[in-house]
């Protein structure tokens, strides 16, 4: 029993020595995230039960004031409903736009691949006030788009496209490219071109073959990248203070205004612990549907 007992000592040894590299790679990551993230988290959400100088009802214990006051709020619920709208077709154009360049990168030489990467990449690493004022000059009343349609006699007038939800979105999607065309690329790079090869000698034709074989096996980036794509644009502020308009808030400006404009920390944090707990329900029930109904591995 005692030599169990050593095996069985021994044995948990080996299995820690050889995740000891894995965990001394991740500890930066963890430090990060406990100092940036956890920490600031924990403290918005003891914030988040106090009283506010503003309220009229003030006290000294916890209390679920503010909690009531984010789900009565109408300004709230609106802000709530058209993040999550906003989020929901910015993720949906997105992988639209980029699982087809995900496989283009696939099939193109080395070239042109490089090329789609590095531009991808530029993206990723240029500015978003850059961006996003690019899209203030396509997007103006005398912008790009408005000249093209008075040209072409498709307009008598420019349209209103600043200041509004389409381009809060398109912003959105500028932005979120890039992380969901490198998670779907990278899944894709790791299946065996001997799957889609025996699928077309078989005669599955290329739409059939993706549709049955490609498709599927790429869904843990498709997840990768749609769960990244609507994480980022439900916390998104930078791109609707500039693109969009009050009447277009996101939820983010209306946290942002009780914390710096208002000093309503205790509102501002409880409107902020609301929106980062149900991102992650829903990302939760996302996986969960992708689990159950596609069989996807995620």
């Amino acid at each position: 029993m005692s030599h169990a007992i050593t095996t069985g000592m021994g044995n948990a040894g080996v299995d820690w020595r050889r995740h000891l590299p894995g965990l001394l790679m991740l500890a930066p990551l963890l430090a990060f995230l406990l100092a940036f993230y956890l920490v600031p988290f924990a403290y918005m959400l003891g914030e988040s039960f106090t009283y506010w100088s503003g309220d009229e009802k003030t006290g000294t214990g916890p209390t679920l004031l503010q909690y009531f006051k984010t789900f009565e709020s109408a300004r709230v619920s609106r802000a709530l409903v058209r993040t999550f709208r906003i989020a929901l077709i910015t993720m949906a154009i997105t992988l639209l736009i980029s699982y087809p360049i995900a496989l283009l990168l696939l099939r193109v030489g080395r070239g042109l691949r490089t090329a789609i990467l590095l531009i991808t990449f530029v993206s990723l690493a240029s500015s978003l006030i850059i961006r996003n004022y690019g899209w203030v000059v396509v997007l103006a009343d005398g912008g790009a788009v408005n000249s093209l349609l008075l040209a072409l006699g498709l307009i008598e007038s420019p349209i209103r496209l600043m200041y509004s939800e389409l381009a809060i979105t398109l912003g959105l999607v500028h932005y979120a490219m890039p992380f969901m065309i490198l998670p779907i690329y990278g899944t894709l790079l790791r299946l065996p071109p001997s799957l889609r090869e025996a699928s077309l000698s078989l005669g599955g034709g290329e739409w059939r073959s993706f549709l049955r074989i490609t498709l599927p096996l790429s869904l843990p980036g498709v997840f990768g990248g749609t769960m990244l794509t609507f994480a980022v644009s439900m916390s998104a502020f930078v791109t609707p203070l500039m693109l969009g308009s009050p009447r277009s808030a996101m939820i983010s400006q209306v946290a942002a205004e009780q914390l710096l404009v208002q000093l309503n920390f205790a509102w501002g944090s409880a409107i902020i612990v609301v929106l980062t707990l149900l991102t992650f329900l829903l990302v939760a029930a996302y996986a969960m549907l992708l689990r159950k109904v596609f069989r996807a591995d995620v």
